[in-house]
């Protein structure tokens, strides 16, 4: 998987230039091209034509200059259209965007352009937000969130890529949630269901512990260094333990996989994927997997036993 050419929208702003330090240092370490691409509402007059494409090619220049093969692009239209048609069409393999990002209470607004550019296209989109720290020159720590499921594991690869021949380092997050214990009205069915559940939920980390080491075994024989962590959380607090894991890791990076608008039974954006970029000031790895991707975890034992389990005690 690899950053052969990355785009970077930009209109000028202060806000989508901070996109360039980012996209700038992946193209120095993977030796990418860049594409500096920016799209008028109307169609340009002669003087505006010349201004707007001047910005781009003044900042290609510098950038050729450092030894980074870049170009500049214009187009006009609906922003948001033109940067995913130019994208798709341009064998784009990373889009590298900053965004507004406003408060919880306006639920992932981030404006139409970033919108509608994330369910537009399946190229992998890097976020870089207002509030995310200033860049030091690469991602020293990647925090990947996986849950055993060929979803989750879809980001792993793009991560692999951002690591590889460096001494940076993938953390795999494995959030770890209680089992659901059916029960009737406020009291379970039996008492020593919670019993159960703490045994379950036990046995649910042993699987962990053991699917992370076999991840890590495939990415350190692919000389990635690599470490994971498991944390034990209440139902419901994922994206929370992400953000605390995110605080106490030093991470620099999020790689998180988002469902896209793939289909009826899909939502735009999955609740994790939605909730980490509302809450998280860091930058964000969003990547699509494809559409006949799994969601969840394979069956494993557990599910046999849970409702051989409660086929006894009904």
């Amino acid at each position: 998987m690899a950053f052969k050419n990355i785009l970077v929208p930009l209109n000028g702003s202060e806000l989508s230039e901070k996109a360039l330090p980012y996209a700038k240092s992946i193209a120095k370490l993977k030796k990418s091209k860049l594409v500096l691409f920016a799209v008028s509402l109307t169609i340009f007059t002669e003087r505006r034509d010349h201004l707007f494409t001047s910005y781009l090619e003044v900042t290609a220049k510098e950038f050729n200059a450092e030894g980074i093969k870049t170009i500049s692009a214009t187009s006009y239209g609906d922003v948001a259209k033109e940067i995913v048609q130019y994208a798709n069409s341009s064998k784009v393999d990373l889009i590298v965007m900053a965004t507004h990002g406003y408060s919880k209470a306006k639920k992932w607004m981030f404006g139409s352009v970033t919108q509608k550019v994330l369910y537009g296209t399946e190229i992998p989109v890097l976020l870089i937000k207002p509030a995310s720290p200033a860049f030091s020159g690469g991602f020293n720590r990647i925090l990947v969130p996986v849950d055993g499921s060929p979803f989750s594991e879809a980001t792993l690869p793009y991560a692999v890529e951002l690591v590889k021949k460096t001494d940076k380092e993938i953390l795999l997050l494995h959030v770890c949630e209680p089992p659901i214990v059916p029960s009737y009205g406020l009291k379970p069915i039996n008492p020593t269901w919670k019993k159960y559940r703490d045994d379950i939920w036990e046995e649910k980390e042993k699987m962990a512990t053991t699917y992370l080491a076999e991840k890590l075994d495939e990415l350190k024989k692919n000389r990635i260094k690599a470490s994971s962590r498991i944390v034990k959380a209440q139902s419901g607090e994922v994206v929370k333990t992400i953000m605390q894991v995110s605080k106490e890791e030093d991470i620099d990076l999020i790689a998180v996989a988002t469902q896209g608008q793939t289909g009826v039974n899909r939502r735009v954006y999955g609740s994790v994927a939605n909730r980490i970029v509302e809450e998280i000031s860091l930058p964000i790895l969003l990547v699509r997997p494809a559409s006949s991707t799994p969601l969840h975890p394979p069956q494993n034992l557990l599910d046999d036993i849970w409702q051989s389990y409660i086929g006894s005690k009904v």
